[in-house]
This record gives structure tokens, sequence and C-alpha cells, in this order.
């Protein structure tokens, strides 16, 4: 009798597990896809009544076919700040090459502080679409004063694609002032041939979106996951001040079904701690062997003086994500998904970083290497679990799988 209870606190537990935020790395995760979790919020068509965001929080909202929503922002006169806006489509949406989302952050008077357009990029490439718009501070630039500002979201869609409503997900991060920053020469962009990553695979389950609690990579090392047509998985990377990321993604040979071919097939995608974009690759997929390759420019908090969107994509070190995508029409040639080998390689030598005058680690900046392998990475799963669980469940769920943990170290002793 003991041991049926044991089985079913066991039971229990697994049962708790595929539940949880980010426990992606046990449970089979074919189909999934990015779902916004965070605080509910209305954008308006008209900016005078646009709803405040509030630095730290994320949102979620929808977004119909030709719409434009605001929101309203408080910036300070000190503090650099990050907006990002990811565009959902439900599976089964239809888009086009061009379609996707234009972000603009405005002045009350009109003047545009940033703009970035995200585009699928692809007929039918459903995937997460979105990134970062950005007013940070610097020298003889405008929107520096502080004040009112507005974030502005625009779907772009051909008349062709589907009219379903796309769920947004927003994000509001605010980077604390500086009190000190080295002087010198910003760099000029070079692309370096990626490092040799050898080493057997190490097997990892990507998250279906930017917000899981799973998926973050220690670093450098050589890592297999598996991705089902219409499939994008996320992965988190520390990269520190003076370090820089390659990713590379080999997609294996597919078990055929029939002749095919995808012009946009497999992509490779990056982007920094604010979620903004870095660089990115694709390449067509037949269902023989592929390959991608990208990488960020050395971190350093002087690239946001840079004109060359190759350099200021990355001016702060923390969490850097890697996205990797299988196209949907790669299912109309093969059978059973499709292997990816990811070879990451975080080099350079840590720098010191600026000295900040709030807490940048809490505001989502400046995670170190150190940090990241005191309980972020891939090697911790039970604090993740109990980390997620505490922020996301109620008492009696925790209790239960309290119960089961209690039941299965029984077992092992």
């Amino acid at each position: 009798m003991a041991r049926d209870r044991l089985g079913i606190l066991a039971a229990l537990a697994v049962s708790v597990a595929l539940v949880l935020p980010g426990a992606s790395a046990v449970a089979d995760t074919s189909g999934t896809a990015w779902v916004p979790h965070g605080e509910r919020i209305a954008g308006t068509a008209k900016s005078s009544t646009a709803p405040q965001l509030t630095a730290g929080h994320t949102y979620r909202d929808t977004l119909a076919k030709g719409g434009t929503k605001y929101y309203a922002v408080r910036l300070d006169a000190l503090s650099s700040a990050y907006l990002s806006v990811f565009a959902l489509p439900p599976h089964g949406s239809r888009v086009g090459f061009l379609d996707g989302v234009s972000l603009k952050l405005l002045g009350r008077d009109g003047t545009e502080c940033d703009a970035y357009d995200a585009q699928f990029g692809a007929d039918g490439a459903m995937q997460p679409v979105g990134g970062a718009v950005l007013r940070t501070i610097k020298l003889d630039a405008t929107c520096q004063q502080a004040g009112d500002y507005l974030l502005s979201v625009q779907r772009v869609s051909a008349t062709a694609s589907s009219t379903e409503d796309w769920p947004l997900d927003i994000r509001y991060m605010s980077e604390p002032p500086v009190s000190g920053v080295g002087s010198g020469p910003v760099q000029s962009y070079e692309t370096a041939k990626p490092p040799e990553v050898s080493g057997s695979p190490r097997p990892v389950v990507g998250d279906p979106d930017m917000d899981g609690g799973g998926a973050r990579l220690p670093g450098t090392g050589v890592y297999q996951d598996h991705l089902a047509p219409g499939e994008t998985h996320f992965y988190r990377v520390p990269v520190d001040w003076g370090q820089r990321l390659t990713s590379t993604a080999e997609f294996a040979n597919a078990d055929k079904s029939g002749s095919g071919f995808s012009a946009s097939g497999v992509r490779l995608v990056m982007y920094n701690p604010a979620r903004g974009h870095v660089s990115g690759a694709d390449a067509s997929y037949s269902g023989a062997q592929a390959a991608v390759t990208a990488q960020t420019p050395t971190v350093d908090y002087l690239n946001r003086e840079s004109a060359d969107v190759r350099i200021n994509s990355a001016p702060v070190a923390g969490w850097y994500y890697v996205q990797l995508s299988l196209h949907p029409d790669v299912a109309r040639y093969t059978t059973g998904g499709v292997d990816v080998t990811l070879r990451l390689a975080v080099t350079g030598t840590r720098q010191p970083g600026p000295r900040y005058s709030g807490d940048a680690a809490k505001a989502g900046f400046g995670v170190t290497a150190s940090a990241a392998a005191g309980g972020d990475g891939a090697g911790a799963p039970n604090r993740m679990l109990l980390a997620v669980g505490y922020g996301g469940l109620g008492t009696g769920t925790l209790l239960v799988a309290g119960l089961a943990v209690w039941a299965l170290r029984a077992r092992r002793r």
C-alpha cells in the first residue's frame, strides 16, 4: 500500500510538472506555441486615451488586421527605456512575406524617437514576429527629456492574409542610469569565423516563448533539440561585457514523404536582453541537411553610440535569446520533424561594465556568466521548478508537488 501511495504521488508530480511554465525539458512540446501570460491591457486607437505601461512589467493584448494601438509611457531624463512587442498569429493563420508589425516610440508632439519594422520574411512563415524600440540616454540626441511618450503598434497585413486577431506580448524595461562609463572609440562591425565547437550534443528542449522559465543554456557548448514544422523554440545564453555570441544551427535531414522545397525553411534569429533584434539568417530546406549562422558584436555599453544597427543592437550584457524556427510547409514533404544541433560559442574576455546607480540585474540587464551558473543554467531544473511554482501556483498545488517530491526522495532512499 505504501508503494501504491508513492506511485500516486509520483504521478501527481509529473502532472504538476507538465503544467508548469518552463517544464518543456520533460514534456512533449510538439505543436506548442507562445501564449502571452502578462497583465491584460487594452491599447487604444486614439493616442489621447492610451493606457499607461509600467517599467518592469509584461502585458498582453490583441491587434486586429489593419489596426494600430497606442500605449503611454512616462520616461525620466536619466534612464534608458526599451519597449518590445511580439505578435503571435494563431496556428492556421495565413501571413505574407511583408506582413508583420511596425513599432514606433513617439514624443507627445509627434517626434519619432525610434522605429522598427518586423516582418515574417516568407509567405506562410508562422512564427513570433517582433522586436523593440528604445530611448537610450546619450549626448546630442532627440527625446532625451523627461515626460510622456507613446508606443505605437501597427499591424501590417497583405489583402490576402487572414483576419484573425493577433495576440501581442508587450514588455517595458528600464535600464538604470550610469554614474560612470569608460571612454573610447565605438567599435566597427567585424564578421568573425565561427569558432569550432565540438563534443557530444547535450539534449535540450527550447521554450516556445521568450518568457518561459527553462531553456537557459550556460554558454559555449553543443546542444540538440527537435522541431516540428511550424514550431519555434527559444534559448537564453548569458553574454557578458566584452563578449560576443556566435550561434550555428544545423538542421538534420528528415524522413521524406514526397518532394518539396521551402525557400526560407529554416531560420535562426538572435535578440538582446531587451528583446531587440540583433542578427539572423535563414536558408532553404528540402529535407536535406542545412545550416545557418548568426553572431552578435562584442557587447559594449558604448555600442549605443553607433549608427550601425549591427553594433548598436548589443548595448547591454545579459541573457541573449536564440530563436530557431522551422517553416510549416516542411510538413508537406517530410514526416517526424527535424533534429537540430545548436553550436554556441561565447568568446572574448569579460570586462567590467558601467557603474549603474540602480539595480541593473533586477531590471534584467548585466547578468554575468557567474550569475547564470548560480541557478539559472540548464543544470538546475529543481531550482527553476521551485521558482516557477511559488510564483505561479496555488497553495494546494504546491502542497501536492511537495508531497510528490518527498515521495520520490523516499523511493530513492
